[in-house]
């Protein structure tokens, strides 16, 4: 005979929790307080002063970087105004997906920097404005805050007052006079950069002209095309008649009447390397004397008589080999910077902070 028990299914009593009914008002008071606090953290967030850079110990805030803010900033929402307004978020770097707005931001923060460390190192080194660098930076003031057009709003909003921008101002200029004194003693040898540019590939003709087209418009194709032999013999005839008259006027900006539409007086200059005119028609005028008036010439587009004004111009070759020695300078200092100036400061550059800013909308108002 089976002993064991048996169990009897069915229902059970289940034993009910106690519930604790939460008054109205402490919910209200509770949900006082999180507000509160929430409202709190957010003005910390937004009061609470957060460095952006700090160089041998010293906090520099958006406050004391506005300017060099400011100067991004205007210069890259000029050219998102050309571009409609996509420019900011258009991809600068390919490789790392970076926008032009995080460049401009970088680009802030590295010349603040970088002015911060050439300034100290100015004052380091004995430097301090002579009274000419003086009296400029009290113009360059001058000259921001009521010459430039900036408007009260953005004037206030930067803090850009006076004192603030005779600073910064300050900063800059002996920043700048111990790098060019510090580029004045690198190796650098200016006679084997010019040594390596053609003096006649730079050779610069300065010359002024009158043209008129031998081509028509065809507004159908919205193209250009080619006269009609009459067509090409009226232009020829016309800018024929004004050759006589240039021949005897010293002023040639005058010759042209306002209400003149085919026939154009310009001035301009070319080197060989150009490609603006074609070669034919170059070496042409490269074969004239200053002050020589050539017949009329042809090229494909139209009918020239040209007055040479210098042939031998270097102002296109000085200005090349100039681009060049300022590129080897500063590709001199960079390194020197680099390598021996700013590895003697101790600074940190607060990403966390830098990240929150937004360029277009720090300095800039509407």
């Amino acid at each position: 005979m089976n002993k064991s028990k048996k169990t009897i299914k069915g229902t059970q009593s289940v034993k009910k929790k106690k519930q604790f009914n939460i008054s109205p008002k402490i919910w209200i008071a509770t949900s006082a307080v999180l507000g509160l606090l929430l409202i709190g953290a957010i003005l910390f967030d937004q009061l609470y002063k957060r460095p952006l850079i700090t160089i041998e110990g010293e906090k520099l805030y958006l406050e004391d970087l506005t300017y060099y803010f400011y100067n991004s900033e205007s210069t890259y929402d000029y050219m998102n105004q050309l571009f409609g307004g996509s420019y900011w978020d258009m991809t600068y770097d390919y490789s790392t997906g970076m926008t032009v707005r995080d460049y401009a931001k970088l680009e802030a923060i590295n010349n603040a920097l970088y002015t911060e460390v050439l300034y100290r190192e100015a004052v380091a080194n004995g430097y301090a404005l002579t009274q000419e660098e003086e009296d400029t930076v009290k113009e360059d003031v001058d000259k921001l805050l009521n010459d430039s057009g900036l408007s009260e709003k953005l004037i206030k909003k930067n803090g850009f007052t006076s004192e603030y921008l005779t600073e910064i101002f300050t900063k800059i200029k002996l920043a700048d006079r111990y790098k060019q004194d510090v580029i004045d003693l690198l190796p650098i040898d200016e006679e084997a950069i010019k040594a390596e540019y053609d003096y006649e590939e730079y050779r610069q003709y300065d010359i002024e002209y009158l043209f008129i087209s031998t081509e028509k418009t065809n507004e159908e194709a919205s193209s250009t095309e080619p006269m009609s032999d009459e067509e090409k013999k009226a232009a020829y005839d016309k800018i024929a008649d004004m050759r006589e008259k240039a021949l005897n006027t010293e002023d040639w900006s005058t010759l042209v009447p306002e209400e003149e539409t085919k026939l154009q007086y310009l001035k301009t200059n070319f080197t060989s390397k150009d490609t603006y005119f074609p070669d034919d028609f170059k070496e042409s005028v490269k074969a004239m004397e200053n002050g020589e008036i050539s017949d009329i010439l042809e090229t494909e587009d139209g009918y020239y008589v040209v007055r040479m004004i210098n042939n031998n111009s270097s102002e296109t070759y000085d200005n090349t080999v100039e681009k060049a020695i300022k590129d080897a300078e500063e590709e001199a200092f960079s390194k020197q910077y680099t390598e021996n100036i700013l590895p003697k400061y101790d600074y940190k550059l607060h990403e966390r902070a830098i990240k929150n800013l937004r360029m277009g909308r720090i300095t800039l108002v509407d």
